[in-house]
């Protein structure tokens, strides 16, 4: 290698590292990182070119167009299914259609096909096409909207090609990726970027978060497509852009898409492990309260009655440090881990209690179903100078304890603040409430124009309100 070679080598390396570097700074320099990687790409392809050789950029070029070739036939589209004779059967279709995505061949001796959930809603058989053009009805073996995952079944009597799956662990941000799928009903499209982002979380598209965020161009009908590494294996599943933003992209990581896929293919449905509390983060001022470390951790806020970490002896106060040796650092992060251990297992908790670290073993059960139940006897009704009035729930129901939301008057301050009929309260400025008389007195004693802080629970989730008393 020549002098030169050696020197531009250097040089475009140089520039790779600056440009995903600033990169990291602001997502607005993508066509500057593009072009600069094509530039480097371009300084390594002309010298040994006009030696006669053939150049680094045309192997690169010809590893991308082996990628895709490879990997596009394992990739499908999918849209609506109209059964013959069905209204609408035969019309026009006028744009694209509602439910359309695409999806990746997951098994080709089981005709498992990997998509998203919200691509198969409320459906149970989809129209499957494949590379080749052929059209396939598949059945939705299952969905998982809390991942936005689902899985469908296809026949063919020609064999399928299957994707490979990647270790999503092993992912780095900056590094090459590839998108496939059907974006606006255009079949076989392919898009390419790299790994803006890993871990992203509280983004408010499924209950269990942990996206790779990326920049490579993914549009409506990407949906449950794969997101490639330059190996060609998939180390996501397309999910979701945002809408407002430009060159922002996720992807569900690869070793989830695993576990779920699995799941639905063998159940229909997926089986998480429950533990029981409530959890908040652990701020600066509940670091300093019990001697732990901001942001390290969750806080559990309640226990419920009955549940695993009632019966293991959890205390409300008590910060969940780790869970099977993987660490805890939001709670996020903590319904992700409980949510991929299988119902049954025991696991050991790391805690800080009062300052001291204790190791307790907890032996998880299957995530609960909760519905608020009304009292069968005639309720009495208890105001609550707050905006609503709140009941006992009836002996023997299944609920984690608390009062009742009854009644929420119209133009309140806890209407205001989203508080609903139905709601369940579990305590009230700390402390835990069983009864509505318990709630009376705790209310009793706050004042006029003081406010006074809930734990609210709804539908699986809990959550905190601060409320001023207004009588």
């Amino acid at each position: 290698m020549s002098f030169h070679l050696k020197w531009l080598g250097c040089f475009a390396a140089f520039l790779w590292r600056e440009s995903t570097m600033f990169y990291s700074i602001t997502n607005k320099s993508k066509p500057i990182v593009k072009t600069i990687l094509f530039f480097c790409i371009l300084l390594l392809g002309i010298l040994p070119a006009s030696h006669g050789e053939a150049g680094i950029l045309d192997q690169v070029e010809k590893e991308l167009v082996e990628l895709a070739d490879r990997v596009r036939p394992a990739v499908v589209s999918l849209s609506p299914y109209i059964a013959k004779g069905a209204v609408g059967q035969g019309l026009p279709n006028k744009g694209r259609p509602a439910n359309a995505g695409a999806g990746a061949i997951y098994n080709a001796e089981k005709g498992l096909v990997v998509t998203n959930s919200h691509v198969v809603r409320n459906v149970e058989k989809i129209k499957v096409t494949l590379k080749d053009g052929r059209e396939i009805i598949g059945e939705v073996l299952g969905a998982d909207e809390d991942t936005d995952l689902a899985v469908v079944h296809i026949e063919s009597d020609i064999p399928l090609t299957e994707v490979q799956f990647g270790d999503s662990s092993k992912i780095r941000i900056g590094q090459l990726v590839v998108a496939v799928g059907n974006p606006y009903g255009l079949n076989d499209t392919t898009t390419f970027g790299i790994i803006s982002g890993l871990k992203r979380e509280n983004i408010n598209l499924s209950r269990y978060e942990d996206f790779i965020q990326t920049d490579a161009s993914i549009n409506p009908g990407n949906s449950g497509g794969p997101l490639l590494n330059i190996k060609g294996e998939v180390i996501g599943i397309n999910t979701a852009i945002i809408n407002y933003a430009q060159s922002i992209g996720f992807s569900i990581p690869s070793n989830m898409v695993k576990h779920i896929v699995e799941q639905l293919a063998e159940h229909g449905e997926v089986h998480r492990g429950w533990l029981g509390v409530g959890i908040d983060p652990v701020s600066e001022e509940v670091a300093k309260r019990t001697k732990g470390q901001e942001g390290v951790g969750v806080i559990i806020n309640s226990v419920f009655e009955g549940d695993p970490a009632h019966q293991a002896g959890l205390k409300i106060g008590d910060i969940i440090l780790k869970i099977g040796g993987a660490e805890i650092n939001s709670p996020n992060s903590m319904i992700r881990v409980i949510g991929a251990i299988t119902p049954g297992q025991t696991i050991n908790l790391d805690i800080l209690r009062q300052g001291k670290h204790k190791i307790m073993p907890v032996k998880l059960e299957s995530r609960k179903k909760r519905t608020t139940q009304l009292a069968t006897l005639p309720p009495t009704m208890i105001p609550s100078g707050l905006g609503f009035t709140v009941m006992d729930m009836e002996k023997g129901s299944q609920q984690p304890g608390g009062v009742l939301v009854s009644e929420v008057t119209p133009e309140s301050s806890a209407a205001s603040m989203g508080l609903q009929s139905g709601d369940l309260i579990m305590a009230a400025n700390g402390e835990s409430v069983k009864s509505r008389h318990e709630f009376d007195r705790i209310v009793g004693g706050v004042r006029k124009g003081s406010s006074i802080f809930l734990l609210v629970w709804r539908n699986d989730e809990k959550f905190h309100l601060g409320l001023v008393r207004e009588n």
